[in-house]
């Protein structure tokens, strides 16, 4: 009994052969060697990716002056094409008004109606500059805009336009571009143009009408409403002025192309 008792308890206390335990630890760990060659992989690695991103902020920085230099050219032709552009087209005015001078002195004392008339049809489609009371709106981005939010977009300035229009406005300029029916504005990038000339904020539109009722109904238009909501929302900035005089100036671009006298 005594015998078997002891043979029992030395098998719960050394389950496993000392032959086996031997050898168990004198086998080397098979992660060993995987786990030294993973680090040595993850050490090249980073020493690869550290060199490129050097090599790249050099070449970065030895470039960054030519970049500077043709930037710069760049803002430069374009600020001669558009001194060139207002050159052009202040000259069209003027030859466009030396047309009209010779237009009216043609015209003889007995076609007098036939003058009122084309003078009416000018102001109309936005030949000739147009004087009288109206009001004045400044629109801007939010002081923080982004891309995202609190810019003015072309959209914007269109429902601005044409909320003007509803409210009864008989000539609009923005910026000094005289609105037609031929008039595009529209998104360049992060510009906004009118004719095809890109505009700079804040965008200042002078409407003339009814200065009793123009800014009321402006204001309950869709295009109001709709400026308003940038305001209340994204922090655009506008300001509305009533004007007893403005100026608006004519389209350089409109011109009499064909007339025809109809019988009498």
């Amino acid at each position: 009994m005594d015998a078997s008792m002891s043979l029992l308890n030395n098998l719960m206390a050394h389950p496993l052969d000392e032959g086996y335990a031997i050898s168990a630890r004198a086998r080397p760990s098979s992660g060993g060697p995987k786990k030294a060659r993973h680090r040595i992989m993850l050490v090249v690695a980073f020493v690869v990716l550290g060199f490129l991103l050097a090599v790249a902020a050099s070449q970065n920085y030895r470039a960054a002056p030519a970049a500077e230099k043709q930037r710069n050219e760049l803002v430069e032709r374009v600020e001669q094409a558009d001194g060139r552009l207002n050159d052009l087209r202040n000259r069209q005015t003027a030859l466009a008004g030396e047309v009209r001078g010779l237009q009216a002195g043609a015209l003889s004392d007995a076609d007098a109606a036939l003058q009122q008339k084309v003078d009416d049809l000018e102001l109309q489609v936005g030949a000739i500059a147009v004087t009288g009371p109206g009001i004045k709106v400044v629109v801007d981005d939010a002081k923080n805009a982004d891309d995202k939010e609190g810019r003015l977009l072309d959209v914007d300035l269109q429902q601005l336009v044409n909320g003007l229009w509803t409210a009864g406005a008989e000539a609009i300029a923005v910026n000094g571009h005289r609105l037609t029916s031929l008039t595009a504005i529209r998104g360049a990038g992060s510009a906004i143009t009118v004719d095809y000339s890109s505009l700079n904020p804040p965008y200042t539109v002078l409407a003339i009408g009814d200065t009793n009722t123009l800014p009321a109904r402006f204001a309950q238009s869709s295009g109001g409403q709709w400026v308003q909501y940038l305001v209340s929302n994204f922090d655009v900035r506008m300001t509305t002025t009533t004007e007893d005089s403005l100026l608006v100036p004519a389209d350089a671009t409109i011109a009499l192309r064909y007339a025809k006298v109809g019988p009498k």
